[in-house]
């Protein structure tokens, strides 16, 4: 009915008017049934009916059909609460009486936020979110064996369940990292931010659970702790429903939805269901009896159950990060977040440990094994060593990124010759193996993608040719597209590229700007603009304004600017008189020194006198225009000599920032092959235990 009211532009709803609007193509306008927090519970309330249909009509859990399906019944209700507050029908004259006549129609909509304008909004959010809601199922099941006492049975049927949780979150995931790359423009993948994380914490703790599953239906342990990850799944989903919705992180996250109505209810739907499940885990727990995993050292499950462990680990320490606002602003006047680097500074050495029970748990066999299987994987383990040491020739030297890369490719050969051997004799069970080496080539691509990345500030004069990291730059105007929204042209290497995005928007009375990425079959270039400087703005002022930190190097049409130092002089002057100059060397396109330059001002009481410079073999001179605090850079205003006879025509310039990615694709290839992975072992595992 909803989907049915925006693709009919019914305004009289409120959030038909809110999120959609006449000059919406229809594949836009279908996206903005999950823009609004009314329409992603929506979306979680149909995947929930859906998933209730296929345990009733597709399933064998008969027994256990009635408290699974009470289960999943309360968590519907109080979605189905929730809308009853936040009502997506509700008319708008309803919602804004001052604003709208009781009755009247508007003729046109608010529209969909610039930022969400985009072909990834319509399959990212409905993937997430059907990951999201499957979590439901984890719990109704664990729910409905902690009551039975059947604490067997029941992973039976939620192993695949387990299996579709793991894959369809981290196709998500994935797919918001790749948005975030090649659309959005925030300068990478991934950047712990909280509301990413609260996507990655669940993804973590079903990853757990689909190995203690393993572990559980080989061995007869881990139990409790199945059942606790079942549990603690669907409640972290839904905390981090309540971090996205609630507003606690608007300050601290770019994805937030901002403050909202629904705090109390959003707080409580979390109480409720993790007091439901802890308080019946508590009270169950005890008569829940497995085997111990008591085998030695060197067998599958160790490795296995260590790795749990370490996953665990990081889910931990993420869901501190992650709520650290929280728990900070509690204690503290300024609630405070948890830095990027504290995540990758845990990341690191958690990666080499999984990297090396990944690569070696194949190995050894359940139950029983002996340390001299080691020995067979022996020459892998060379070859391995053998490319790290070509890491270590093409400059990789921080030593965690070369054990990490050493040890991905230790996995992709360990498990790639498995899936191979598995493939040959159609045993579909490789599934597993084939995730590994996805998550092998995810590892070499992030840390390629760091370690040898380069990032420049550029300025692209129109119809000129700018030469940077081998690329022939070339910056050819503007062009707008079917919606009137405009893009900066580009070629590289005489190549028209994607084009970025870089256009006025009413809607958020700010420009939105997004990057133009260009393939390379070893890396992608970069370009995100920055602003442009029309010829017009140009002649306004006389100049083009460039922003530069100490010891940083900024390119700039075809010369590259290099701030030394300062130079600072209070010598033959009265009380509070002082001369500070930036020392700037300036080099020509092929990397030649021409000199050094050294704009400054000379304050003398209340006066200020700007002492300009002087681009060496040019026209152009140079001052400090300004000072940017906050980044810590001096700004450079770039200008004609003020004695050069006669007007210079002045081209329409982009500035912008470019970039490198080596081998970032090894990532995106990587991603892909872990989904592939998982939807292998689904397939296989529905073929023989239907769900």
């Amino acid at each position: 009915m909803l989907m049915w009211g925006l693709l009919n532009h019914y305004y009289e709803w409120v959030y038909v008017y809110s999120y959609s609007s006449n000059d919406l193509p229809f594949y836009y306008l279908i996206s903005t049934f999950w823009a609004g927090q009314e329409g992603t519970f929506m979306l979680w309330l149909l995947y929930a009916s859906i998933y209730g249909y296929i345990i009733i009509h597709m399933g064998k859990a008969r027994e256990e059909e009635a408290l699974v399906m009470s289960f999943m019944n309360l968590i519907m209700a109080f979605i189905v609460l929730i809308l009853i507050k936040k009502n997506p029908f509700m008319y708008v004259w309803q919602a804004n009486p001052a604003g709208f006549p009781a009755g009247i129609t508007p003729l046109d909509g608010n529209g969909l936020n610039p930022l969400l304008q985009d072909p990834y909004m319509v399959i990212h959010p409905p993937i997430l979110f059907a990951g999201y809601s499957s979590t439901m199922i984890l719990f109704a099941f664990a729910m409905a064996a902690l009551i039975r006492k059947k604490h067997d049975d029941w992973i039976k049927t939620v192993y695949p369940y387990t299996l579709f949780v793991a894959m369809i979150l981290g196709a998500g995931i994935i797919l918001g990292g790749y948005w975030a790359y090649t659309t959005l423009g925030w300068g990478g993948y991934w950047g712990w931010d909280p509301v990413e994380n609260s996507s990655l914490i669940p993804w973590l703790t079903s990853l757990a659970l689909f190995h203690g599953i393993i572990i559980q239906r080989r061995q007869g342990g881990m139990k409790r702790l199945n059942i606790f990850l079942a549990i603690i799944t669907f409640v972290l989903v839904l905390y981090g429903s309540f971090l996205t919705r609630s507003g606690v992180l608007t300050d601290f996250s770019v994805h937030s939805f901002g403050e909202s109505e629904l705090d109390t209810y959003l707080t409580a739907f979390v109480f409720l269901f993790l007091g439901i499940g802890m308080i019946t885990y508590a009270y169950r727990v005890r008569g829940v009896k497995g085997s111990e995993v008591t085998s030695g050292l060197f067998t599958r499950e160790f490795f296995m159950a260590f790795g749990m462990l370490l996953i665990l680990i990081l889910a931990v320490f993420t869901l501190i990060g992650t709520s650290w606002p929280i728990i900070s602003g509690a204690f503290l006047e300024n609630a405070q977040s948890v830095d990027i680097s504290a995540y990758n500074n845990l990341a690191g050495p958690l990666a080499i440990l999984l990297g090396l029970l990944i690569a070696l748990a194949p190995v050894f066999s359940w139950k029983r094994s002996r340390a001299s299987k080691i020995k067979t994987v022996s020459v892998h383990f060379v070859v391995a060593l053998i490319v790290g040491a070509l890491f270590f020739a093409l400059g990789m030297r921080d030593t965690i990124s070369l054990i990490v890369s050493t040890l991905a490719v230790f996995i992709i050969l360990v498990n790639g010759q498995i899936v191979i051997q598995m493939a040959r004799k159609k045993n579909l069970a490789f599934g597993g193996y084939l995730a590994h080496v996805g998550l092998g080539l995810m590892l070499i691509g992030i840390i390629t993608s760091s370690v040898y990345d380069a990032s420049q500030r550029i300025t692209l004069p129109k119809d000129q040719d700018v030469t940077l990291f081998g690329y022939d730059i070339r910056y050819e105007g503007k062009e707008a597209d079917s919606m009137g929204r405009d893009h900066v042209i580009l070629r590289v290497n005489g190549q028209r590229t994607s084009q970025g995005k870089y256009y006025w928007s009413d809607y958020s009375q700010a420009y939105m700007v997004a990057p133009a990425v260009t393939n390379f079959p070893t890396q992608d270039l970069y370009i995100s603009p920055i602003q442009v400087f029309s010829a017009e703005e140009q002649e306004k002022d006389d100049m083009l304004k460039v922003e530069i930190k100490k010891h940083e190097t900024v390119k700039f049409e075809n010369y590259s600017f290099h701030f030394k130092d300062y130079e600072m002089d209070t010598h033959n002057s009265g009380a509070g008189d002082m001369t500070i100059k930036a020392v700037v060397q300036v080099k020509d396109a092929d990397d030649t020194l021409l000199g050094e330059m050294k704009p400054g001002i000379k304050m003398v009481g209340n006066s200020k006198e700007i002492l300009a410079a002087t681009i060496p073999n040019t026209n152009r001179s140079v001052i400090l225009a300004g000072v940017n605090v906050e980044e810590k850079k001096l700004i450079l205003g770039i200008a004609k000599k003020t004695d050069n006879p006669g007007p210079a025509i002045k081209p329409e310039i982009l500035a912008a920032e470019v970039s490198i990615k080596p081998f970032i694709n090894v990532l995106w290839v990587g991603t892909v092959i872990m989904v592939l992975g998982f939807l292998v072992a689904l397939f296989n595992r529905t073929k023989r235990q239907r769900l």
